[in-house]
Order: C-alpha cells, then structure tokens, then sequence
C-alpha cells in the first residue's frame, strides 16, 4: 500500500512539472531548455524528457537558434505552437453577444457579434440565434476544426459550472437554465460555461498589462455591474461561485428597483439603463454615446449625470479596495469610456474616498483588452481545463 502512495506521488509530481515547464514556456517564449532548467531547479534531463513530450501532444516547438547563457554555442529555443488547439467562444450580454475563435496562444483568429434581445425573446430562442452565430464563425474561419477542443460561453450572473447550469441572471432574465446542455445538442460540441466577469478577469491577468500582479480586481461597468479577484493567477470564486456581485450590493434600501427585484443596488445608479432613464428626463436620447458626445461638449444635464456615475464608480473602488486590499483594480465596460482620462478622473475620486490606511497601495487601470476580455478568458478556462486532462 505504501508503494501505490509512492507511486501515485510521483505521478503527480510528473504532472505538476510538466504542467510547469508548459506554462513558463507560454509566459516565457520564445526560451531555452537550459533556462527553463535554471529557472525550475530541474535537472537538464528531467527538464529535456518534459520537452520531447510536450512536442509529442503538439503543444510546444523548437524555434530559432540563440547562445545559452555562459556557454557561447547556439540552442533550440521553444515556443508554443498556435495550431495546436482552438477554442470556440461566446459571451453573452442582454442587447449584444460577441463569438470568436481563439487558438492557443490567445490569438482570436475571427470573431462576429449578435444582435439579439434578451428582454423580447425567450432563452431558447436567443441560445439558439447566438449558436447559428457561432456556426457561422467556425465555418468561415481558415483552420482545422477538428481542433476544437470545446465551447466556452461567458453569461452574466450566477452559474454553476460544474453542471452547466445558469442558476440566475437579472440582465438576461434567466433562471435555472441548463444552457451547457443546450448548446452541445445543437452544436455536438462539449460546452463549459462561466460567469463572465470572472472570465474577463482571467484574461486581463493571462493577457493584460497586468499578469505579473498577485491580486487583481477587475470591475466591469455595464448593462449591469460585476467584479472578479484574481489572486495567485486563480479566480476567487466563493462557496456557490458568487463571489464579486458587487451590482448587488444595497446602497439605499428605499432606492431604485432592481432586476434582481430587490431596491436600491449599486448597479441601479450605474448601469447604461441607469444613465438614459435619468438622461431622459431631460431629452429624448437613444443611446449612451449621446450622453457621453454632449457631456464633451459641456452641456451641464450631461456634465452632471457623468459626474454622478463616477462617483458611484468611485464608490464601488473603494469598497472593493477595503475588502480585498488588490494592488491594481481594472475597470472595464461600456461606463469606462475615453482611457487614459477616466482613469486620472476616477483615481482622483478613489483617493479621495478611500479610507487613510490604503493610500498608495493600489493601482487603478482602463482594460488593456477592451470588448475581447471575455472570449479571451473563456478560451485561457477551456485552454487550462484541456491541458489539466492532457498532461
């Protein structure tokens, strides 16, 4: 018995160093086996038996020649090999769904939006519109599609991914949906679906400008409001997969009606909806960018109602900052708009607010990848899922 706990050690240890050496070679490359050694600790050998297997899946290559380090003679530097597989993606929204395709390394190599109402159709009806979609996608684009190793779907609201199951979604109006079950028996793909904030926020830390942080907040503003930790390159998720509904938090219990059905959360004094309801009041406007053109124009209805969402942006910053002390919140969404100047007029705003003792120890930044975060990151979920299988 001792031998099998021995055994199954040494495989684990096999697994988790070769899982390793993969992922500093995508964070690293192009780079040599004599550097992955250094960095590791390994042994050449053992670092040399890892290599040839990982170009034995197609997952790695050896790429141009370039001088070890102390030694004066040229050597095969590895990189990653794009072709190896791909991932399609969705990510769901009330008014407007993006799909792509994504190959290893991140690259989307074509992508489409879909205009389709949550509000006016029924949820079968919008999966089935956002799946022709995807069809489309995957058939006009140039790549071997039987390297697709799944489909990854980012929703709003709350989910249970281990079953595939959309628990609940206010924006979409859903609940207890078994959306993953759907979409493989129309596409015959096997389907992973996540929330989406927690997703952009993966890929902000596996693409943005800020991978090399231990703690990341990523805050999207939209047609509702999320947030997502990233600490450790992992996402914090809670007990049920809840954690980051800030939207949902109560800022006046006599307030605004929420989607939710409850008063007075955050989202209800933020979101698009939010803007034009109150916008509306004062002209007839038919989309947010008309707030956003007449507020640089100096027109004072719209000067007013900017100033206000950024101070329940601001808000909302500190809060996170006092709960999960990040050293870089990201904001992102529809809300954000015109980087580099929001994030001056909101930090001003933040160290304003924000409580003595957490001066100085955060950063806040606009997104680095903008409307792809969420089909990035849903590809980084089934990209990592796959290896964990492989390896």
């Amino acid at each position: 018995m001792a031998y099998e706990i021995v055994k199954h050690d040494q495989e684990m240890m096999r697994k988790v160093n070769k899982g390793n050496i993969l992922n500093l070679i995508r964070e690293k490359k192009p780079v040599s086996r004599s550097e992955l050694a250094r960095i590791t600790g390994m042994s050449p050998t053992s670092v040399g038996r890892i290599v040839t297997e990982l170009i034995g899946l197609g997952l790695i290559k050896e790429t141009e020649l370039a001088f070890s380090r102390g030694v004066g003679k040229k050597a095969l530097l590895l990189d990653t090999e794009p072709n190896s597989v791909y991932v399609a993606c969705a990510q769901i929204d009330e008014d407007v769904s993006r799909v792509g395709i994504v190959d290893f390394d991140g690259t989307i190599i074509r992508e489409s939006t879909c205009i389709c109402d949550a509000h006016n159709m029924s949820w079968d009806e919008f999966t089935d519109k956002v799946c022709d979609e995807i069809e489309k996608v995957i058939a006009e684009a140039d790549f071997d599609k039987s390297r697709i190793i799944g489909l990854g779907i980012g929703v709003p609201g709350l989910v249970d991914t281990a079953h595939g199951i959309v628990l609940s979604s206010p924006q979409l109006r859903w609940e207890n949906i078994q959306l993953a079950k759907h979409v493989e028996s129309r596409l015959g793909y096997k389907t992973t679906i996540d929330n989406v904030i927690k997703a952009k926020a993966l890929a902000e830390n596996t693409y943005g400008s800020d991978r090399d942080a231990k703690r990341v907040v990523f805050v999207h503003f939209g047609t509702g409001v999320g947030s997502a930790l990233i600490t450790d390159n992992r996402i914090y998720r809670g007990v049920t997969n809840s954690a980051g509904e800030i939207g949902h938090t109560t800022i006046n219990p006599n307030g605004r009606l929420c989607d939710c059905g409850r008063r007075g959360c955050l989202q209800t004094y933020i979101t698009e909806r939010a803007l034009l309801q109150e916008a509306r009041t004062i002209r007839n406007i038919s989309g947010i960018d008309e707030i956003f053109e007449a507020a640089s124009k100096g027109e004072g209805w719209a000067v007013s109602i900017l100033d206000n969402l950024h101070t329940y942006i601001s808000i909302a910053i500190c809060n996170i900052i006092c709960m999960y002390n990040p050293n870089i919140v990201i904001i992102g969404g529809k809300m954000v708009k015109k980087p580099p100047e929001i994030e001056s007029i909101i930090k001003e705003k933040v160290d304003r607010q924000i409580w003595a003792q957490f001066q100085g120890s955060y950063e806040i930044k606009c997104s680095s990848l903008g409307e792809h975060a969420g089909l990035l990151g849903m590809a980084v979920l089934l990209v990592n899922k796959y290896i964990d299988i492989e390896l």
